[in-house]
């Protein structure tokens, strides 16, 4: 190929990778999950690791080496390992193991959706055939109860950009790039919580080995290959601004199921009918005190783990959409509540999901109790006893 041919496909390449997210200043760890995905992207990875003077630049570069059919990368792979090795990069002889090629398989594709506020997110897998058409496997997932459904179809790349439209048109669903392997982690943990649960959503195993035999690899969470943990943790700004995450349009999702809530919501209606006739100050004490508990709770325990990835994921989906504050700000409060000892408490977002549901709910509560009194010429001893309260304060 020639040399202007070489300079096309690596502004091509270039282009892509901006397009998912990454910079020209990019790790070898975040370059690595994109290898395979598009030749031209993989002759730009090559060419920028053979500026990047380090031991993860060689393992990436030798990675991809293995698993591209590429000439041209080739070539762009061999001339960046020449220039770590006389920068005085150890560069291990041809014949040191490398990742299986299929791992790194160039015809492999994976999409995510955001996750909603019940837990669930749409994960595909897309494998094209050599001789034209597309496998898909579609699967929706839950964190914590596992994997809801999963199907594997044949279908058209012109087909799955209409549905990646319609998902975006009908139900403002965006599906992002992703790391195919991570997707595949994805399901596969979803299919053992399931089947752990005894509701296995479907037979991932078994659709699974119609479009490859890999292991399943044990990823970390995508958005750690972006973003740097420690220097988010170092920053109280963006925990402090978590509550903003809630204006996002695929945040609008997250509000808990009166369900959820019932618990507090019946003591604060206790609190409001105490025959004890509590003043305004009294009970606006008690509210704030079963509002920290509910806070605590709903997001400590058990389910914690669980709010902790969902934010993760959520702070890869905005890294994925280019809105790197909003990614900032959701991996903050992950790690926030990763290390917290009381739940959501202290975390912004946290107390501002449970404070604006408890409300709301407290609001259509005393609304229905409004209307029902209007046609009712009985009056409760509670509601007696607010009126009392009321004309006191007056």
């Amino acid at each position: 190929m020639s040399k202007i041919n070489r300079e096309t496909q690596l502004r091509l390449g270039e282009q892509r990778l901006r397009e998912w997210g990454l910079p020209a200043d990019a790790t070898a760890a975040a370059l690595r999950p994109v290898v395979g995905r598009d030749p031209a992207a993989d002759l730009a990875v090559a060419a920028r690791l053979g500026a990047h003077f380090d031991a993860a630049s060689v393992e990436v570069l030798q990675a991809l080496n293995a698993g591209s059919a590429d000439k041209l990368v080739h070539k762009e792979v061999k001339r960046s390992l020449y220039r770590l090795a006389q920068r005085g990069v150890a560069v291990p002889s041809a014949a040191a193991p490398t990742p299986p090629a299929v791992l790194l398989s160039p015809v492999l594709e994976g999409y995510l959706s955001a996750v909603d506020g019940h837990g669930d997110q749409l994960v595909w897998l897309i494998k094209p055939h050599a001789g034209g058409g597309l496998a898909h496997l579609f699967a929706v997932t839950n964190d914590p109860e596992g994997l809801r459904e999963v199907n594997l179809f044949e279908t058209t790349r012109k087909a799955v950009r209409a549905s990646r439209e319609e998902l975006l048109r009908k139900h403002e669903l965006r599906m992002v790039d992703a790391d195919w392997r991570y997707c595949d982690f994805v399901i596969d943990r979803a299919f053992h919580w399931a089947a752990a649960r005894g509701r296995p959503g479907g037979d991932y195993p078994g659709m699974r080995a119609k479009l490859f035999k890999a292991p399943v690899t044990t990823m970390q969470p995508l958005i750690l290959a972006h973003l740097d943990a420690t220097a988010i943790r170092g920053n109280p700004q963006l925990l402090a601004d978590s509550a903003q995450l809630l204006e996002e349009m695929e945040m609008r999702t997250w509000f808990f199921a009166p369900a959820t809530l019932k618990p507090y919501l019946d003591e604060a209606q206790r609190i409001r009918d105490s025959p004890l006739l509590l003043n305004q100050s009294q009970q606006q004490e008690r509210f704030l005190a079963l509002i920290a508990r509910a806070i605590e709770e709903i997001f400590g325990g058990t389910p914690q783990v669980s709010w902790v990835r969902r934010l993760e994921e959520m702070a890869y989906f905005f890294h994925a959409t280019e809105r790197r504050e909003a990614a900032e700000r959701a991996l903050a409060a992950a790690l926030a509540l990763e290390s917290s000892v009381h739940g959501g408490r202290d975390i912004p977002l946290c107390e501002q999901l449970v404070r604006t549901c408890f409300f709301a709910f407290l609001q259509m509560e005393e609304q229905r109790e409004e209307e029902e009194a209007r046609g009712s010429l009985v009056l409760t001893p509670q509601q007696a006893a607010r009126e009392m309260q009321q004309r006191r304060r007056s």
